[in-house]
């Protein structure tokens, strides 16, 4: 599959092309029957489709459906589209998206059987879930979307299944609409398919495989080899899609040169499709110049006169019936090095404009110390810069831009070296067993080296190891050690002082006061107000688990789980008398919640639920029910994303508004927001 240029009236690809030539276009249009739109919310119905004014959120290259009736009376729905959207379902420059989608939707089956469904575009496998609304039964539920999500990035579309597109079967009548490849409004056989099922036939319809699924079914299945009682199928389809026309044309790049010897040119490049095209290019003050190219490239350069550089230029493929056009102002071009120096520490960037008359500025985009200015000469040059980015980007005032990466010469970076820590300064009993701890030494040590460097001599066990012991002496005394690591022909040393006493005040823990705190928030235990102390451990007795940064500090922190249930911590600490143990409690409250939207179309039995938690996802689930509290029907599950914010959006779903016209939203997080009214539009 190859993606079209990009359209100058919306912003979209003009077609998408499959493998067999047979090119797409985006018909955005509801006023057209064959769109295969439904109540498209145009903002002004009366008037023509322009964007972003009075566009639809949604409109398709291709869609394609198929429904059937299980044994149990359930739909099963299958949708297969091309479909152009937006990020944020609002038409806007800039968010234009398009996916490929595989939808999958059936009702009333076996809870955990495995059911195969084949379509025109692959063969799936599922375990049906238990169905929340329909106890008792299971369910699939499955939607795929591939394309860029994010806003442009058209080309990731053809990673989708949808493709070669499908089309009406020409041999069985009627035929499709001509420049149409089927009409929606009408089931009719497809051809298309290039998957081949278990018995070699192109899978050029919508089967179910399963346990039952067939018994009492009107679309059981009727191919030798399968068991009618577990097989249900048909071979017809509601299909939209609008032949291509035109080639389009869309310009990659249109820059300008004023050199100081006066030479003045404009060089075009532009795409359009691999068959040979008619493009021209022409401005104020320009002669219309037929551009040269092959293979869907195009390029021209043409000459002016004057300072004055052409406001514009427009660009026609005149191949195409009506002619495809594009209005672009030229910038200059720009042509840049950057350069930086790991032994100085320095960054050098020369940037050059294709405009040598009038003084052009450029500037460097900010990659973290700011937007800096390029002097006059062209050369900017970073000292005691101690980092530098891969690529950078210089902008012209006169509306050039390049994105170039940095090269990097001089020498490596010296790795890290290897610090000693021989542990905190300790008190400790007469002829008591202590254990030096060097373990916080840091770098790629190869040895540990301890020794005694002051007070009453002592034997050292195990002096090669980063935790040493010794029998304190049984005089009060003070005695130092001295802990050296060594590693990549580097050491470094560290002492610690360890007081000998006759006797020592007993510890007392303090693991502080208890704490409520929101879920998902970063929670910092206190345990220095323990007194006597010279070691803590800290332990998680109740709750779910989480992880703390370091059980060993005074005041280890972690995250708050995505739950209401409190944690509770035990706290240890040890001196040279003993130990005591403190304990404290962590609780939460429920996440606050709130809805932005609760709609329902009655014409394409579509939900439209959106709103957000105060308590981010991962992790957090929200579930809707219909009805006055969480006791009526489940609507819907779905997740809170990483900016709090969630979702239902579904169309043909077989769960209306009851009779209170309201649901209930909860959280697993424990927010609830109860008889929400729902707002029901045709």
């Amino acid at each position: 599959m190859e993606v079209g240029p990009i359209s100058s009236e919306n912003g979209f690809p003009v077609w998408y092309k499959d493998e067999n030539g047979l090119r797409l276009q985006l018909n955005p249009d509801p006023f057209d029957p064959f769109s295969g739109l439904e109540d498209p919310e145009l903002p002004n119905p009366s008037q023509p489709v322009s964007f972003p004014d009075n566009f639809p959120s949604e409109s398709f290259y291709i869609t394609c459906e198929s429904e059937m009736t299980t044994g149990t009376g359930e739909r099963a729905r299958l949708v297969l589209a091309l479909e152009a959207a937006f990020v944020n379902e609002v038409p806007v420059e800039g968010e234009q998206i398009v996916f490929g989608r595989v939808r999958i939707r059936v009702s009333g089956l076996v809870p955990n059987a495995t059911y195969t469904i084949r379509h025109p575009y692959g063969t799936d496998t599922f375990v049906a879930e238990p169905d929340p609304g329909e106890p008792g039964f299971g369910e699939i539920n499955f939607t795929e979307d591939i394309g860029g999500l994010n806003g442009g990035e058209f080309n990731l579309a053809l990673n989708s299944r949808v493709h070669p597109f499908l089309r009406w079967d020409p041999d069985v009548l009627p035929n499709a609409p001509v420049g149409y490849i089927g009409d929606p409004s009408f089931p009719h056989p497809i051809i298309g398919s290039v998957i081949l099922d278990q018995f070699g036939e192109p899978q050029n319809f919508f089967r179910i495989e399963g346990p039952g699924i067939g018994i009492g079914s009107p679309d059981r299945s009727t191919t030798p080899g399968l068991n009618p009682d577990d097989a249900i199928e048909t071979s017809f389809f509601k299909i939209a899609g609008k032949i291509s026309t035109i080639s389009g044309v869309e310009v990659t790049r249109a820059t300008y040169t004023k050199s100081l010897d006066g030479d003045r040119y404009l060089d075009v490049f532009v795409i359009s499709d691999v068959t040979p095209q008619d493009i021209e290019v022409t401005g104020l003050g320009l002669n219309p110049t037929k551009m040269e190219g092959t293979n869907g490239s195009y390029f021209s350069r043409l000459s002016f006169t004057g300072d004055v550089v052409p406001s514009e230029i427009t660009i026609t493929n005149i191949s195409d019936n009506p002619d495809s056009i594009q209005t672009v102002v030229p910038v200059d071009f720009l042509s840049a090095a950057a350069e930086y120096n790991t032994d100085t520490d320095i960054l050098t960037i020369t940037a050059q404009s294709s405009n040598e008359v009038d003084n052009i500025l450029l500037s460097v985009s900010d990659f973290g110390i700011g937007e800096l200015d390029i002097p006059p000469n062209g050369i900017l040059i970073l000292e005691a810069l101690h980092f530098s980015p891969a690529h950078i980007t210089i902008n012209s005032a006169a509306g050039g831009q390049i994105r170039i990466p940095v090269q990097i010469i001089g020498s490596a970076d010296q790795p890290i070296p290897v610090v000693a820590n021989a542990g905190e300064d300790r008190v400790v009993l007469e002829e008591m067993q202590v254990t030096l701890d060097g373990t916080n030494s840091t770098g790629p040590i190869e040895t540990y080296f301890w020794q005694q460097i002051s007070g009453v001599p002592v034997t050292l066990e195990n002096a090669d190891t980063p935790t040493p012991t010794f029998i304190a002496p049984d005089t009060e005394t003070l005695l130092e050690f001295q802990l050296t690591v060594a590693g990549l022909d580097t050491q470094s040393t560290s002492s610690v002082l360890v007081e000998v006493v006759e006797s020592s005040p007993a510890p007392i823990a303090n693991a502080g006061g208890d704490q409520t705190v929101i879920q998902g928030s970063v929670v910092e235990l206190d345990g220095t107000s323990s007194t006597n102390a010279d070691t803590f451990l800290w332990e998680q007795t109740s709750g779910p688990a989480v992880v703390l940064s370091d059980v060993r500090s005074p005041t280890p922190s972690f995250i708050f789980p995505k739950s209401l249930e409190p944690l509770l911590f035990t706290l240890t600490v040890s001196g040279p008398s003993g130990e005591s143990v403190d304990n404290v409690q962590i609780s939460t409250l429920p996440d606050t919640l709130n809805v932005n939207r609760i709609e329902y179309r009655t014409q394409a039995a579509e939900w439209r639920i959106e709103g957000t938690s105060n308590v981010a996802g991962p992790g957090v689930s929200i579930t809707i029910y219909l009805g006055i509290n969480n006791s009526g029907l489940v609507l819907a599950e779905v997740q809170v994303d990483g900016l709090g914010e969630w979702e239902y959006r579904v169309s043909a779903s077989t769960l209306s508004p009851d009779a209170t016209r309201s649901v209930t939203i909860q959280s697993s997080s424990g927010g609830i927001l109860e008889a929400v009214p729902i707002t029901i539009r045709q």
